[in-house]
């Protein structure tokens, strides 16, 4: 039926000849070709022995000969225009429309001709990306005013060759509150920019970026940037019930590390290594294992192989920049990489399976609950989450289509390996002996501790409860006596079981005679217990008799003393199994927590090392531009996610080159390119936003960057700069995800708000939050709504509020009494700490013009008296605007200074 329709379609809607008149090879044809055609018949593939990237090779033809000789009716317009789908080319996509297919047919009829020099595809093989960098000598440039460091040199010589004229460098309050907000993300109080003016040093700006970079707020700031090339996020999957779940409870540790990490300017190949492979790398290293969160959150309960496709995805797109997905369905149709290559990427992540580990002073999280259809599983609370190897024997098998069903019969599991075109096809895979603690946990001395703490707990109060018991007259004390003996042998049996366990694991002095003394414990503690279970089940049914008699016709009662007798026959059996079993002597008896398996495969190691190494050519590249990206407003390669031959090339090809091995030259430290960036010229330049430059004629875009390209603050640097201007930014770093709900009313910073794609919040959303599914690239928007939010929000009320009041504060303080001036100081104070800098001579009257006024109507109106006596308490956080009119006037413009460009804006 698709296939009529087609053919209709054609008939009816073919255009008339004169609309596509005048076919041109070059704009016409050879576009199409590489649009649909190339992927199978260019320099990628073949096909046939076919190829269409040039018009000579068209008309040279393939395996079965020329494509193009019968004009209308030639090999090419029949499979152009099959109506069956097996035949029609091209074989995936949309057929060609009716346009393109005349253009087509009027190029063969014209003869198919093309330029005589034209070239065909360059081998994909030796695309840029895929070579190793090089650094590039320094470029030599004729003025030294723009050569603070290399980054510079290879800027000024594209200014040269292209006739650009940079501006001149920022203004020092302009340069240190872009700083401030670059590498902390909230401006400078007044304090520190007044101590950056007064420092006429030439090294005053070097000593603030130093100084910046060892601020813990650096890893916050900047672990949000990375947070969203590593999609965290925080569990979903209709939470209210739940039972999908994607990613997992207690990433925020994850998010932790990932702060951490960069505030100690942990090596990047060290953390890409991590979070691949912590489990692997440094199993017994507790601080660092929940790295693992980057392949954690792509876990998806209801689909293992979502998972292992997640995985392949982002693991290629956050550090390789190479979009392995479209290798799923079949061979990649712009990069050299096959089909099987997309699964032996997969057989990486194919043993994984989600682990809970215990953290010291956390209850026990316990073992992960393996799926069980149609049931809700609620998030951990303690603990904390971590892949490992479950599953060493783990097979990857080809499958079709897309569809983990359509496994190719009788083709063989393929071994893990990276793309050929990368040297993945060498990589050396060992399997990883593990230690002790990590595949046995209950070893940790603080385990044992903590387990013997609780049962001695678990003793004080079955001693309390018999006590308590004991004091009433007549009471029955069996019950009580029976759960003190079962608490007791508990922890009896709990303290031999780990001597047993230390002797034969961590080579303790003993021998087989504690082994035995710890299983007859654990088995005097099975008969307490079913002891325990006798007493409940004989109370439970004297009741149900007693009630039975009492309404001998009453069904449920019949029932309830019947399921009560089986309760009874169960426990005594039990108590009887329970004494026989301490007849024998064994030296069996239970571990302390879970075990695992003792080895892991090594797969994701390899894969750690083989992706965070000098000789692999896009890793540091990778990093650099995103780096890049976030310094100088846009990347050196457009497309961050896509550095193969469908993206974009580097604007700055040798300067992208050169940082990539200074980078890897000074221990893949972040911090050190951090400091090389905003320390540069280029970074240092006045800001531009105008079309009346010379410049913009010439590169309007500022690709080549002759200016500082001002921007919109990230969604979080928004609310976290009011909180900060304010002064109630809480400085905690760390911790649980908070609901984003309180959002407004928490002082916490934005990063520790719970990120995840099921419910958002509605401030960070307006200022362009990132998606938690896909961040590569941040998008920017400009909304009346994000007026409004900074006008009409519970966060900008308040925080406006305080902050004029603490203004006012620090104006009596200053003046002590009250003078005429007053008026012009709180202004310029407010404009200090909101713009970090004085206001102008206009903005002062019309500053001072809005003040008067304001102070005139709520003079004339003022607010309602409050009454006398409150039926509710008020909320919390609020904070209820000032009934003075001249304190409620400066609220007033304090709110309104939030709601500047200036303020959101960094430029």
């Amino acid at each position: 039926m698709r296939a009529f329709y087609y053919l209709v379609l054609v008939v009816f809607t073919w255009p008339p000849l004169a609309a596509v008149d005048g076919v041109d090879y070059l704009r016409d044809v050879k576009p199409l070709f590489k649009a649909r055609c190339y992927a199978c018949h260019g320099g990628l593939k073949q096909n046939a022995g076919l190829r269409l990237d040039t018009a000579a090779l068209v008309r040279e033809g393939g395996d079965r000969g020329s494509i193009v000789d019968s004009g209308a009716s030639s090999v090419l317009m029949q499979r152009v225009t099959a109506i069956d789908e097996a035949e029609r080319m091209p074989p995936e996509g949309k057929p060609l429309t009716v346009r393109e297919i005349d253009i087509l047919k009027r190029w063969i009829e014209a003869g198919a001709s093309g330029p005589a020099d034209e070239k065909s595809e360059a081998d994909p093989r030796l695309h840029w990306a895929f070579q190793k960098p090089r650094r590039a000598p320094t470029p030599k440039i004729a003025s030294a005013r723009f050569a603070h460091n290399p980054i510079d040199a290879f800027i000024a010589a594209e200014h040269e060759s292209r006739q650009l004229t940079p501006l001149p460098p920022a203004s020092p309050r302009s340069l240190l509150r872009r700083l401030y907000l670059d590498l902390v993300g909230v401006p400078p109080t007044p304090a520190e920019l007044n101590a950056f003016l007064s420092d006429l040093s030439e090294e005053a700006y070097f000593r603030v970026v130093d100084r910046l970079l060892s601020d813990p707020r650096y890893g916050e700031r900047w672990g949000r940037h990375w947070m969203d090339v590593w999609r965290y996020s925080d569990w979903y999957g209709r939470r209210k019930v739940p039972d999908v779940l994607v990613s997992y409870a207690q990433i925020w540790r994850w998010r932790d590390w990932i702060v951490r990490s960069l505030n100690d300017d942990k090596g990047y190949d060290r953390m890409v290594t991590e979070m691949l492979a912590a489990d692997e790398i440094a199993p017994d290293d507790e601080a660092n294992v929940v790295a693992t969160g980057f392949v954690v959150r792509n876990f998806y309960r209801w689909n293992y192989n979502t998972w292992m496709k997640d995985s392949v995805e982002h693991t290629g797109k956050a550090f390789l920049a190479l979009t392995l997905n479209c290798a799923h369905c079949h061979d990649h149709k712009y990069d050299p990489i096959a089909q099987e290559e997309y699964f032996r990427f997969r057989a990486f992540f194919e043993p994984l399976d989600i682990r809970h580990d215990r953290v010291k002073g956390e209850p026990d999280p316990g073992p992960y609950p393996k799926y069980d259809y149609g049931k809700s599983y609620g998030p951990i609370s303690g603990g904390l989450v971590r892949v490992a190897d479950a599953k060493l024997d783990a097979e990857t098998f080809f499958y079709t289509k897309g569809e983990a069903r359509n496994v190719v019969v009788g083709r063989s599991p393929l071994s893990p390996g990276g793309p050929a075109i990368l040297g993945g096809d060498r990589l050396k895979i060992e399997t990883v002996d593990l230690p002790l603690t990590a595949w046995y946990p209950g070893l940790k001395p603080f385990i044992q501790e903590e387990e013997i703490a609780a049962h001695e707990r678990a003793v004080a109060a079955a001693k309390e409860k018999l006590a308590a018991t004991s004091a009433k007259d007549g009471a029955d004390v069996s019950v009580d006596k029976a759960e003190l003996e079962l608490a007791e042998a508990k922890l009896r049996s709990l303290q031999a079981r780990i001597v047993a366990e230390n002797i034969r694991y961590l080579g303790r002095p003993g021998d087989d005679r504690t082994a035995i003394e710890a299983s007859r414990l654990e088995r005097r503690a099975q008969l307490a217990a079913a002891k325990v279970e006798l007493l409940g089940a004989e109370r439970t049914h004297s009741e149900a008799k007693q009630n039975a008699a009492d309404s001998p016709n009453a069904a449920n009662q019949k029932k309830a003393l019947a399921n009560a007798e089986k309760r009874l026959t169960a426990a005594r059996t039990a108590v009887d199994e329970a004494q026989n079993a301490l007849q024998e002597e064994s030296t069996t008896y239970s571990p302390i927590g879970p075990q695992y398996p003792k080895e892991s495969t090594g797969r994701r190691a390899a894969l750690a090392r083989w992706i965070a190494n000098e000789e692999n050519p896009l890793t540091a590249r990778v990093a650099v531009n995103h780096l890049w990206l976030r310094h100088f407003g846009q990347a050196l390669v457009k497309t961050t996610y896509d550095f193969g031959r469908n993206g974009a090339r580097p604007t700055h090809a040798e300067l992208l080159d050169w940082l990539a091995v200074e980078f890897m030259e000074n221990g893949w430290s972040t911090k050190y390119l951090h400091r090389l960036m905003v320390t540069s010229a280029t970074y240092q330049l006045a800001s531009y936003s105008g079309k009346d430059h010379p410049n913009a004629a010439i590169d309007r875009d500022n690709a080549f960057l002759w200016h500082f390209k001002p921007g919109r603050m990230d969604a979080e640097v928004v609310r976290d700069s009011v909180l900060h201007v304010a002064g109630e930014l809480d400085p905690m770093i760390g911790g649980h995800e908070i609901d984003h709900q309180q959002g407004l009313t928490s002082r916490r910073r934005s990063i520790y708000f719970a990120h995840h794609g099921e419910g958002k919040m509605e401030f960070l959303t307006l200022f362009d939050a990132p998606d938690p599914c896909d961040a590569y690239l941040r998008t920017s928007s400009v909304r009346p709504q994000q007026a409004l939010a900074l006008l009409n929000s519970e966060l900008a009320l308040r925080q406006s509020r305080l902050l004029a009041r603490k203004l006012t504060e620090q104006l009596t303080t200053e003046s002590g009494e009250r003078s005429s001036g007053e008026l012009e100081r709180f202004v310029s104070l407010a404009f200090e700490r909101i713009l970090s800098r004085p206001p102008s001579p206009q903005e002062l009257s019309a500053s001072r013009e809005f003040l008067e006024q304001q102070m005139r109507l709520f003079s004339a109106s003022p607010p309602p008296d409050p009454p006398s006596e409150k039926t509710s308490e008020p909320p919390k956080d609020e904070v209820a605007p000032s009934r003075n009119p001249v304190a409620r006037a400066r609220e007033s413009f304090v709110h309104a200074l939030f709601s500047h460009n200036e303020f959101v804006t960094v430029r």
